[in-house]
């Protein structure tokens, strides 16, 4: 059985003949957790064959052994984060003579050009270690020379007995080369990395193409006071021979860190952290929190004062126009004093790390002293879908003086932010216009255990006599419907279900004060309206062709009951907060 008659998706450039040699079982997945290869040992070892399981989900192969429970939603939250946390799986499958085999699980993503690739290896009964020794050459990167994840695998036990230093390379901009230059003007910027790295690398240390655009230089301790004076020659070096070849933009971010013995995976991370902050897009707190951008992250982060970016459809929250900010704050005086409030329930930390998600124009940060409370020492990230309501809060930071406050536009439930590092996670009446519980699983993974969440979000809402008048066209469609008129918000016990469901222990619970608020003219109201979609949000579950014609009739009504006077838009509101932790 051939490579490529059985596995059409593996790409070429990968020592993947060396994983059939392998006594180990072996099988590697495509991003969407699909099978692309098992070597024959883990064929062997559930008695399948690959040619029935090529480009089927992962979990048909436990499912096909007897574990029909698990599913897609097992591939997300389950085995990829443990990929990317480094950690182990148990699992225990019947193959199909009817045994039982426990196994552990571990494993490791392959970037090859735009595409990662999950690397399994299974250790059980029965199961030896591997005893082939891979030859030199699937131990080296065909392109740039170096040696490759592999042999790093192999090296990692060895260099961790040791003490000395780390440095993690990064080549900026590589897509842009590939996209503007053509793939083989990306192939010799890589290539001219590698060699550069060779020759400044000092004699004794090892040099890595850790990934598609990373690489890893490791010395030892008599090396490490000089590897800052050496990375910094590699940057120099670079951007002289890319002029030189004639490829161009080519530039290096790197971040170092030193290990003793034991602490050569942490280094690791403390060095790709520390690339990071050389890009100039990872803020860093004093404590053990940090923020730490995805890839898709990086391109979107923002500074005080940035021009708004492109707002992303499909999202309620998401067409908040600049005027929002003021219609609010008209609409309902006590919104900076609520925001203080809630701040004061959470009680943020001087020089912590900490996301506020639905920040809007940043009343809570702003109005609510958040940004005050976390101080320069620490980090504030501002998310949000909606790009004039970021613009909004851009601006307030850039008057107030708040340059080292970061803004990113993204909704709660997608945040790019690298899992388990973020010491407070927040947001303040977003939560209906989201699913509570996935908004929730996505706060709740990018906290470090031991982290925080908090939110405060409307339970419960009355309209006030001249709304209800004016929305009796939508109340009537929504009792035909059988939806409840305060349906769109998202009620205690759902809350309370959706922070167990992220893995969250509830610390704290209170009732805010009541919440009334005053339109002083037609035109605010209206504003408000339009801004959150309010037709659309009572009906969202019903959305149908009837809604524009139920909004124009709205309009007409509230326009027909206004006339010169104020009016109540919600009486007796309430709001809840909540505080919970990750347990660690």
């Amino acid at each position: 059985m051939s490579l490529k008659a059985a596995a059409p998706g593996l790409p070429s450039g990968q020592p993947w003949e060396l994983y059939a040699s392998l006594t180990t079982p072996v099988i590697v997945l495509d991003a969407e957790g699909r099978v692309l290869y098992l070597n024959p040992r883990a064929e062997a070892f559930w008695d399948l064959h690959l040619e029935d399981l090529a480009g089927r989900l992962v979990w048909e192969l436990a499912q096909t052994s007897g574990r029909p429970e698990r599913n897609e939603e097992w591939i997300r939250s389950v085995l990829f984060p443990a990929l990317e946390a480094g950690t182990q799986l148990t699992t225990a499958a019947t193959s199909a003579d009817g045994r039982v085999r426990t196994a552990a699980v571990s494993g490791t993503w392959i970037t090859q050009g735009d595409e990662r690739f999950a690397v399994l290896t299974v250790a059980g009964e029965g199961i030896g270690p591997s005893v082939v020794a891979p030859p030199e050459w699937a131990l080296r990167d065909p392109l740039t020379g170096l040696h490759n994840l592999h042999h790093w695998q192999q090296q990692l036990p060895e260099w961790d007995t040791r003490s000395g230093a780390i440095a993690f390379f990064d080549l900026d901009g590589l897509k842009e080369i590939n996209d503007l230059n053509g793939h083989l003007s990306g192939d010799r910027a890589l290539a001219l990395t590698g060699q550069i790295l060779a020759a400044e690398a000092p004699a004794g240390s090892l040099v890595v193409r850790y990934g598609g655009d990373e690489f890893l230089l490791v010395v030892g301790a008599d090396d490490a006071p000089g590897l800052p004076a050496v990375a910094r020659r590699v940057i120099s070096r670079a951007g002289e021979g890319a002029q030189a070849a004639g490829v161009l933009p080519l530039h290096l971010s790197f971040g170092i860190a030193a290990f003793v013995p034991g602490g050569l995976p942490d280094a690791v991370q403390r060095a790709d952290d520390a690339m990071y902050e050389h890009k100039g897009v990872l803020m860093r707190a004093q404590g053990p929190d940090r923020i730490v951008l995805t890839r898709a992250g990086r391109t979107l982060v923002r500074g005080p004062g940035a021009e708004p970016e492109e707002q992303r459809p499909g999202n309620f929250a998401v067409n908040f126009g600049a005027e929002f900010d003021g219609y609010f704050r008209q609409a309902y005086a006590r919104a900076a004093a609520q925001a203080r409030e809630f701040v004061d329930f959470v009680s943020p930390r001087t020089g912590e790390a900490v996301v506020e998600v639905g920040a809007g124009s940043g009343r809570i940060s702003f109005d609510g002293g958040l940004a005050e409370r976390v101080g320069r020492s620490g980090q504030l990230l501002l998310t949000d879908p909606s790009a004039p309501q970021l613009q909004v809060a851009r601006n307030r930071a850039q008057e107030l003086g708040l340059d080292w406050v970061r803004f990113l536009q993204a909704p709660v439930e997608d945040l790019p932010l690298a899992s388990r590092t973020v010491g407070l996670c927040l947001g303040s009446t977003f939560l209906h216009f989201s699913d509570p519980a996935v908004a929730l699983r996505s706060m709740a993974r990018i906290v470090r255990p031991g982290g925080r969440v908090a939110v405060n979000a409307w339970v419960s809402l009355r309209f006030g006599s001249g709304w209800m008048w004016a929305l009796e066209p939508v109340v009537e469609e929504m009792r035909r419907r059988g939806i409840p008129l305060d349906g769109f918000l998202p009620q205690r016990s759902e809350l309370e279900a959706a922070f167990a469901g992220a893995g969250l222990r509830v610390d704290q619970v209170e009732m805010a004060d009541d919440q009334r608020g005053e339109f002083p003219r037609v035109e605010i109201a209206l504003g408000l309206a339009h801004q959150i979609g309010l037709v659309r949000l009572l009906l969202r579950r019903a959305a149908d062709e009837h809604t524009q014609a139920l909004e124009q009739a709205f309009e007409d009504r509230l326009r027909k009951r206004f006339g010169d006077a104020s009016m109540d838009w919600a009486n007796n509101g309430r709001a809840i907060n909540i505080l919970a932790h990750r347990p660690d």
